[in-house]
């Protein structure tokens, strides 16, 4: 199961630096988490490197939400993707 959430942390940090500048990428933080309904992927990183993975209206976040949905079937895991915002 390591090498399947390893594959699925790579493959968003990948699809993250389609739009967002590598370096701001790397400083994102993934955890992530095995449970009964699939992988939970916790992304915590900067505030402005957030706001441009959640998008405006959150409308980015959902579709790279059903993207990670994508990712998880080719590993054969259900993915969660959740966004933990600073609150400063």
């Amino acid at each position: 199961m390591a090498d399947k959430i390893k594959a699925i942390e790579e493959k968003l940090r990948t699809l993250f630096s389609l739009w967002v500048d590598s370096s701001k990428v790397n400083q994102l933080m993934f955890n992530s988490r095995v449970d009964e309904r699939g992988v939970l992927v916790e992304i915590t990183g900067p505030r402005e490197v957030l706001a441009m993975i959640i998008g405006r209206k959150g409308s980015t976040i959902n579709a790279v939400r059903k993207i990670g949905r994508v990712i998880g079937a080719s590993v054969g895991a259900a993915v969660s993707i959740k966004v933990n915002t600073p609150r400063s």
